[in-house]
């Protein structure tokens, strides 16, 4: 059983639909913003239409179509890689297929997804999360029911390879990889075989074992150990004793009698705390080696080395590395990161997390930079590699999560009372007051200005300007003056 009928088909209604209400995309006939106004578009070759001021758009490039009734609703197919994505009041419902492969969402709460798997076969999934799963296949191995918390199978979901439970939490069997985990009461007490071997009746007592065997890589065809440990608690958290790493040439062990001490130690770091977290004490002889302390962690903190750091938090700090600087002051006021390698250098600063941010990465053997700025919820302001740079003012959403197409698309033209954009590359720029009340649009033939629901235009070309004034034929050009 895959997606009901009714919703496979709304992708289909809703590019029919959109037939009706779309806007041309050709010539500019129509300039008369904000109630409809065509123009090209600036950062890459295409047109867009806007009506009803930020609302209603439609938009046209060689590799993908689109149109939209923002915030509620947006379409955008993708011809060249056969891409579709639907979006409704974004991030609450989306459609994304992709080939053959589907899935929609309802806030990640009610899902179906499905299409060809890459190991052979068509799945369908459904889920009311976290209440009910169930997959669907050609391959019988591969489908699965579960209803929490009465009885069920999962298999490849939740982190899991395979899940199975009756009456949970009553009886939980989980297996990753060649481990097994019979959970009975879960979380309280389980019993782990295969990979492993142990037992634990929490939080009272529990131990696992695991020796370190030798296997043939799948990808290089070579062995590699994977390692075994020891672990075991009493009264958990605070007694805890492990080995990790047993087999490599890093083993680790573990011990600690909480609050009063925790020691770590390996042939590559050495950590001792006492009555946590009042006095720590690291010493690292890995890949950077270093002495770090601290009394209190993470308050006052000092350390020499590869690695240099002082610390007087949230007051002061700074620390440094081979590649990476990294300061606070009166943090989170202000916070500020450098790194350096031999092909990279990006550096970072912020005030109040986003309140403020300055991100930039240019790389060092071309010079070529990527920066972000933003000033929420004022300002928003990128420039690519290429050289190609947008800005805008009133930005809700755009500093927190700068690289999110669904609100780029949906939102972002709400709230946007100015925009600009430049590509020097091409040539060419255009700004826009109040979804286009004002817009003025560069390219290499001429410069175009719309104002006031298209009452007022101006083009200017190698020519002269034309005016238009209220709607009526432009008048003729004004040529520019040469030497008499």
């Amino acid at each position: 059983m895959g997606l009901p009928a009714s919703l496979k088909w709304l992708p289909v209604t809703i590019a029919v639909a959109s037939a009706a209400v779309r806007l041309h995309g050709g010539a500019p006939t129509i300039e008369a913003g904000p109630l409809v106004h065509g123009f090209p578009l600036t950062l890459e070759p295409g047109w867009r239409t806007e009506a009803a001021g930020p609302l209603l758009w439609s938009e046209t490039t060689p590799s993908l179509e689109g149109w939209g009734l923002n915030p509620f609703v947006s379409f955008r197919h993708e011809v060249g890689v056969e891409r579709t994505q639907v979006e409704a009041l974004y991030p609450l419902v989306s459609y994304d297929r992709y080939g053959g492969q589907y899935r929609w969402q309802i806030l990640e709460l009610l899902s179906w997804s499905g299409g060809p798997s890459v190991d052979g076969g068509d799945t369908d999934r459904f889920t009311v999360f976290p209440f009910y799963f169930r997959q669907d296949s050609t391959d019988p191995a591969k489908r699965y029911r579960a209803l929490l918390p009465l009885y069920g199978t999962l298999r490849g979901r939740l982190f899991r390879d395979e899940i199975r439970f009756v009456a949970m939490p009553v009886w939980v069997q989980t297996r990753k990889r060649d481990v097994v985990t019979d959970n009975y009461l879960f979380p309280f007490f389980h019993r782990r075989h295969g990979g492993a071997e142990g037992w634990q009746l929490w939080p009272i007592y529990g131990t696992e074992t695991r020796v370190p065997l030798t296997r043939t890589n799948a990808i290089t065809d070579l062995p590699e150990v994977v390692p075994g440990h020891g672990k075991r608690f009493l009264l958990w958290p605070f007694g805890l004793t492990e080995t990790t790493g047993i087999g490599t040439p890093n083993a680790t062990t573990n011990r600690a009698v909480l609050p009063l001490f925790a020691l770590r130690r390996s042939p590559e770091l050495d950590n001792t705390t006492l009555f946590w977290p009042f006095l720590t004490h690291t010493v690292s002889r890995g890949e950077m080696r270093y002495e770090e302390w601290g009394a209190p962690w993470p308050f006052v903190g000092w350390a020499d080395g590869d690695k240099v750091s002082r610390r007087l938090w949230p007051l002061w700090g700074r620390a440094s590395n081979t590649n990476l600087t990294s300061d606070f002051l009166l943090w989170p006021a202000y916070t500020h990161k450098l790194l350096r390698t031999e092909n990279l250098e990006r550096e970072q600063t912020r005030s109040f997390f986003y309140l403020w941010s300055d991100v930039s990465e240019r790389n060092r053997q071309t010079g070529q930079e990527y920066r972000r700025r933003s000033l929420w919820p004022l300002a928003y302001h990128w420039k690519d590699r290429a050289g190609r740079e947008h800005f805008q003012v009133l930005a809700l959403a755009e500093g927190a999560f700068p690289h999110n197409e669904g609100i780029a698309r949906s939102w972002t033209p709400v709230w946007s009372v100015y925009r600009a954009e430049a590509n020097p590359k091409a040539g060419t720029s255009s700004r826009s007051v109040l979804w286009n009340l004002w817009r003025r649009d560069v390219t290499p033939t001429g410069t175009r200005t719309g104002f006031l629901f298209g009452m007022v235009k101006t083009e200017k070309t190698k020519d002269g300007t034309r005016w238009n004034w209220f709607w009526a034929g432009p008048e003729t050009p004004q040529a520019k003056a040469g030497p008499k």
